[in-house]
């Protein structure tokens, strides 16, 4: 427990802001001291661990989602060397701890705690988001209709006055004087260009790799589109009855990857799942497949996807993470065929607050009672 007898009133250690309005916010400021710093430097924190009395006896660090990744983690020698002998747990909101040092920190007498996965149906929602986008190709309808306010316009120029270049990605208006013969009478919606159509994920093969949390809730969302699912794992579930469809299990993405038309990453990485998805697993796959990376960045070779879209065989890319993470790859990011989002699978109201909770409680009963929930060390 955390020693009391010259702190009455422990110190906790955020490096993140929190929702202050929360009841059990409200509710921990009445048996703790909460110590705010933005981190700004390794060098700087050290020196205030050493000189700010406030930061002296801290018991506890609330890390958040962002924790130490502004200033390289919490991995070095000298950054963990200078914690007080007070601090007891560091917790973070997120399920992923890229960036601390585990053997180090419990060389230290340190708790290190994750937070279970509250965020697996949004991630999952933000799956779909992709999914979607990579068949029905909503997104570059969208964009036309903003630019041309009025809806018939917007898909008439598309499937009539531009094709796609899969060599850069560009939806590209053709030469007027080679479209002077065209005399559009209606435009249905079926292609996004003349030279690309427009598929329903309905009957379509998906491979999910991980069906953990939110490859399970990802699952149950693409089994409503009528998509057949295919899963890769590294154990074959034995549940697999229970899910209320069926499902094909395989046990690599390689082995999987004939007759998929959609790939679905859903899972952490490690050295064995870092670059799984690469130049021979494309290669296998149906021509234009989709994509999509809710997992890591470093899941997919980035070169090798630039290549099968380059080529065609790869159709679409939706991404949530990004190998050089938090830098955006500017071929992929300038592509028509990418659709993006800024690492926010999770991200909800629901979520932040959910996390927040947890981790307070984690403190409180670490400190309080010696109990810790997700100690990963």
């Amino acid at each position: 427990m955390c020693d009391t007898i010259n702190t009455p009133v422990p110190s906790i250690l955020f490096v993140v802001p929190v929702n202050a309005q929360l009841p059990e916010f409200q509710s921990f400021q009445s048996q703790f001291h909460p110590v705010f710093l933005r981190l700004s430097s390794k060098d700087e924190l050290i020196k205030k661990l050493k000189q700010d009395p406030q930061l002296a006896n801290i018991c506890a660090i609330y890390a958040g989602f962002l924790g130490f990744q502004p200033i390289g983690g919490l991995i070095s020698d000298g950054l963990i060397d200078a914690l007080p002998s007070s601090v007891k747990i560091v917790t973070v909101c997120s399920a992923g701890f890229n960036g601390y040092d585990l053997t180090k920190l419990r060389a230290h007498g340190i708790d290190f705690c994750n937070t279970p996965n509250f965020g697996a149906p949004q991630v999952a929602e933000t799956a779909l988001y992709h999914i979607i986008n990579g068949f029905r190709k909503y997104h570059v309808f969208e964009d036309k209709l903003r630019q041309t306010g009025n809806t018939i316009d917007a898909r008439t120029e598309l499937q009539e006055y531009y094709d796609f270049d899969s060599s850069d990605g560009k939806f590209k208006l053709i030469d007027r004087n080679s479209s002077a013969s065209i005399h559009p009478w209606f435009a249905f919606g079926e292609k996004v260009s003349r030279n690309l159509f427009i598929l329903s994920p309905r009957g379509k093969t998906i491979t999910i790799v991980g069906l953990g949390n939110i490859g399970r809730e990802l699952a149950y969302r693409v089994h409503a589109l009528g998509m057949n699912i295919r899963y890769v794992n590294r154990h074959r579930l034995s549940d697999e009855k229970n899910l209320g469809f069926p499902v094909r299990y395989y046990q690599s993405l390689l082995e999987a990857a004939p007759g998929t038309d959609c790939v679905a990453l859903c899972l952490p990485s490690t050295p064995e799942t870092a670059g799984m998805f690469n130049c021979k697993v494309i290669e296998r796959l149906n021509d234009g497949c989709c994509v999509v990376n809710v997992g890591r960045g470093n899941l997919i070779v980035d070169d090798d996807l630039l290549t099968g879209l380059k080529s065609g065989k790869i159709g679409h890319a939706g991404l949530d993470v990004l190998e050089a993470e938090p830098i955006v790859n500017e071929e992929l990011v300038c592509r028509d065929d990418v659709t993006i989002t800024p690492h926010l699978g999770s991200c909800t109201k629901e979520v932040y607050n959910a996390t927040e909770i947890f981790c307070l409680e984690n403190i409180t009963n670490r400190l309080l009672k010696g109990e810790a929930k997700n100690i990963l060390n």
